[in-house]
C-alpha cells in the first residue's frame, strides 16, 4: 500500500512542478515584454487610405515633356511640332507618420527650398498631438526621384504610390481645337464687313465673343503644358502620432494572467500526452496481437 501512495505522491509532485515551470515562465515573459506596463489602447497608423490621402489637391495639374527618339533622329517641338515629344503627368502620393511633427515639417520645407520646388496646395488641421499636414508640391521632373526618396525619410513611411499618365493626345487635341476655333473666328470676322440686318450683326458679334472666350480658355489649358513651367507633382500627407500611454500592471494582475495561461496550456499538454499514451498503448497492443497471430499461423502450418 505504501509504495502505491509514494508513486501517487511522486506523480502529483511532477504535475505540480510542470505547472509551476509554465507559470513562472509566463510571469517572466510578461515582465520581459512589458517591463514598464501595458499600453492603454493601440494606435494604428491606418486611416490614410480611408481618408482619401492621395485624392486631395485635385485642382493641381502639372505636366512635363519627354523627348522621344523617332526615325531620323530626335525630334522636338521646334523642328516638328507634336511629333516625338511626350507630354505626361506624374504624381507621387506619400503618407508619413511622425512623432516629431514640427521638426519633420521644417525638414520637408527645407527640402522644398533646396530643390527649388513649389508648394501649390497646403492644408493643415488638428490640435497638437494629432496634427495633419497636406502639401501638393510641384517638382522639377529631373529631380522627381531624388525628391521622393528624400521625403520618405522624414517620418515613418505608411504608404506610397507613383502614377504616370500620358497626356500627349490631350495636348494635341487642345492645340487642334484652338486652331479650328481661330479659323472660325476669322471667318466670322470677315462677315462683319458685309452689310446685313442689325439683329444679324448682333448675333454675329455674340458668336465671335463666345469663340473668344473658348479660345482664351484653351489658351489657359495649353499654358499648363508650357515647357517653361514644367513640373511633376508630389502629394505629401504627414500625420502626427503621440507616444502611447502606459498603464502600470500589479504583481497580482501579472500573476493572474500567468496562472490562467498556465492552466490553459498545461491542460493542452496533459491532453496531448494522454492522447499520445493511448495511441502508444493501441500500437503496442496491436503489435502484440500481430506477433501472436503470426506465431499461431506459423504453428498451424507445421506438419
Amino acid at each position: 500500500m505504501m509504495p502505491m501512495l509514494k508513486l501517487a505522491r511522486n506523480i502529483i509532485l511532477v504535475f505540480i512542478a510542470g505547472f509551476l515551470v509554465l507559470f513562472f515562465f509566463r510571469l517572466g515573459y510578461g515582465y520581459w515584454v512589458t517591463p514598464n506596463g501595458e499600453p492603454v489602447g493601440t494606435y494604428s497608423g491606418g486611416g490614410f487610405l480611408s481618408q482619401g490621402w492621395k485624392d486631395f489637391a485635385g485642382s493641381v495639374k502639372n505636366y512635363a515633356s519627354k523627348r522621344r527618339r523617332v526615325k531620323g533622329g530626335i525630334s522636338s517641338m521646334a523642328t516638328a511640332p507634336g511629333v516625338g515629344d511626350q507630354k505626361y503627368e506624374k504624381v507621387a502620393s506619400v503618407a508619413l507618420k511622425t512623432r516629431s511633427f514640427e521638426d519633420d515639417e521644417v525638414r520637408v520645407r527645407s527640402l522644398i527650398s533646396k530643390e527649388n520646388a513649389l508648394i501649390q496646395f497646403e492644408q493643415r488641421e488638428g490640435l497638437k498631438g494629432h496634427r495633419l499636414l497636406r502639401l501638393a508640391i510641384g517638382v522639377d521632373p529631373d529631380r522627381f526621384d531624388p525628391f521622393v526618396s528624400a521625403i520618405q525619410t522624414y517620418g515613418e513611411l505608411s504608404a506610397l504610390t507613383i502614377n504616370k499618365s500620358d497626356k500627349t493626345n490631350e495636348y494635341r487635341e487642345l492645340k487642334a481645337k484652338r486652331v479650328s476655333l481661330e479659323k472660325t473666328r476669322s471667318a466670322l470676322s470677315d462677315l462683319k464687313s458685309r452689310e446685313g440686318k442689325i439683329s444679324d450683326m448682333i448675333a454675329l458679334e455674340k458668336q465671335i465673343l463666345d469663340l473668344e472666350r473658348q479660345i482664351q480658355a484653351l489658351g489657359v489649358n495649353l499654358g499648363d503644358f508650357d515647357s517653361e513651367n514644367e513640373f511633376v507633382t508630389v502629394k505629401m500627407l504627414m500625420r502626427e502620432v503621440g507616444e502611447r500611454a502606459l498603464r502600470s500592471v500589479s504583481l497580482l494582475r501579472r500573476s493572474f494572467k500567468a496562472f490562467t495561461w498556465a492552466v490553459e496550456y498545461y491542460a493542452y499538454i496533459l491532453f496531448s500526452l494522454a492522447c499520445a499514451m493511448i495511441v502508444g498503448f493501441i500500437i503496442v497492443h496491436l503489435g502484440r496481437l500481430g506477433v501472436r497471430l503470426a506465431a499461431s499461423l506459423e504453428a498451424g502450418t507445421k506438419p
